[in-house]
């Protein structure tokens, strides 16, 4: 069966590839399911079908003559978030680095030719399902609330996205009483869908509001509009996130790990005080925030993935879209389903360090095997970062690697594991900071049980990017 769509008549599905054959054979299976299906051989043509009519979803391959397929997807992330016009890439790159930079530009999936069609099929027709549906005599659908240029719950006046992914989109606003700009990230949440949700948006919401420290990003309002949009409302940053940085930079020195890692822990470690687990670290959620006085790190979207996973649990989103996290950065007791503490932040910041000093992650597979990685995170134990750098210090591959125990209960606790970081980088300045119901460094002390924690993707950056 062909699901609804928001635009009227049947789903219209654009296909953009330049080989012909994978082009006609794809629209021709999807015409069978019944689809309406539109075709386009490069990316120029793609954007001039998007903007000229309705579509419901575009199947985009990467590597095409002039703009390529991540080209496309960045121009229509500007105006169009990936719940108004979901974006499937379909490619023959196959690099996990390759996946896991279309998502953090706003992709909603990631598929690797050859094509198993049933898969593509099952993943359009999912990411239809979660396009939200205007009710005859309802009060406005959630899209009419979030657009550039509307007025969100009365106060905000939305302006550019700025970036979208797979938990929601993110736009600069201005609070029209208090005259001042913010960012407003609407969220791709069931809290439209249900009392229960609602529910469990605004517990969440309040829980994002409780994380109060200078280098996690200030939550200042949250809410679900008459039309089921529901926002958090930030403090607008200046900056570039870390994301970019390592694109720019490749691979960092100790010294320059340790700045960042410091101030994160920090303000990790201020949340598992309160019992709050963030759940998506990655280099998308720490932004480097640009300040008259320096650089300042930033924690992105507490509060933000435990919604998203607690509605995926209860059936109302799908994992296709990376709705749970990045499985790149992911603890091994997320896999297993087990409950989860703190000690799953500091697996994750982990695997990030590793990032940072070697240049690439501790798990890859050929293909972008998500099973594959997943099954390295529960089994395989990562290579030294000497494999990467023979320069790199024992002590400093010591500490990295006892984050990326398999046992949670094994893994430094937040602020143990930045300040022996720090020693060992030769930053005692940094391994100085306060730490507050901290062990000594070397000490194994599971974390507390969550009770709240953090979308993707995607680019979740809340600032302007840096002037190149």
């Amino acid at each position: 069966m062909v699901p609804t769509s928001p635009s009227a008549g049947i789903p219209t599905v654009l296909v953009v590839d330049d080989n012909e054959l994978n082009r006609d054979m794809l629209g021709r299976r999807l015409e069978k399911k019944g689809y309406r299906v539109l075709t386009a051989c490069d990316g120029a043509s793609a954007l001039d079908l998007i903007a000229a009519q309705p579509i419901d979803l575009v199947l985009l391959d990467i590597e095409m003559p002039g703009l390529t397929g991540l080209d496309v997807l960045r121009e229509v992330r500007k105006t169009r978030t990936g719940l108004q016009l979901p974006i499937l890439m379909a490619t023959a790159r196959t690099d996990s680095a390759d996946m896991v930079e279309a998502l953090e530009a706003g992709a909603n999936d990631y598929v690797v030719k050859p094509l198993d069609f049933p898969v593509v099929l099952a993943r359009v027709e999912a990411q239809l399902r979660l396009r939200p549906k205007s009710t005859p005599g309802a009060g406005g659908s959630a899209d009419a609330e979030t657009g550039p240029g509307t007025l969100l719950a009365g106060k905000y006046r939305l302006g550019s996205l700025i970036g979208s992914g797979s938990f929601g989109s993110v736009y600069r606003a201005r609070h029209v009483d208090l005259a001042h700009d913010v960012a407003v990230k609407v969220l791709l949440t069931a809290a439209r869908n249900s009392p229960e949700a609602l529910a469990r948006f605004q517990r969440e919401g309040i829980a994002a509001c409780r994380v109060k420290h200078p280098n996690a990003v200030a939550v200042t309002d949250f809410g679900v509009t008459a039309g089921g949009a529901a926002f958090l409302v930030m403090e607008l940053l200046e900056g570039q996130s870390l994301q970019d940085e390592m694109v720019r930079v490749g691979r960092f020195s100790a010294p320059r790990c340790a700045e960042i890692l410091a101030p994160l822990c920090a303000a990790l470690a201020e949340a598992h005080a309160a019992g709050i687990v963030h759940r998506d670290i990655k280099p998308g959620n720490v932004f480097l925030q640009r300040t008259p006085q320096g650089e300042r790190v930033k924690v992105l979207d507490f509060g933000i993935a435990k919604m998203a996973d607690e509605d995926a649990r209860a059936g109302s989103l799908t994992v296709a879209g990376g709705i749970l996290g990045t499985p790149v950065y992911m603890a091994p007791e997320r896999f297993r389903g087990e409950a989860i503490d703190g000690a799953s932040d500091v697996y994750s910041v982990g695997v990030m360090l590793y990032q940072m000093l070697a240049g690439r992650v501790p798990f890859c597979a050929p293909d972008s095997d998500l099973m594959a990685i997943v099954m390295m995170h529960l089994h395989r134990e990562p290579p030294p970062l000497s494999e990467a750098d023979p320069e790199i210090a024992p002590e400093i591959d010591h500490i990295v690697l006892s984050a990326l125990r398999k046992d949670p209960r094994q893994r430094p606790a937040i602020a143990s594991l930045a300040a022996s970081f720090a020693r060992a980088a030769g930053r005692d300045d940094l391994a100085k900071a306060p730490e507050r119901n901290v062990p000594p460094a070397g000490d194994v002390t599971p974390e507390g049980e969550a009770t709240a924690a953090p979308a993707e993707a995607a680019t979740e950056q809340f600032g302007r990017r840096r002037p190149d």
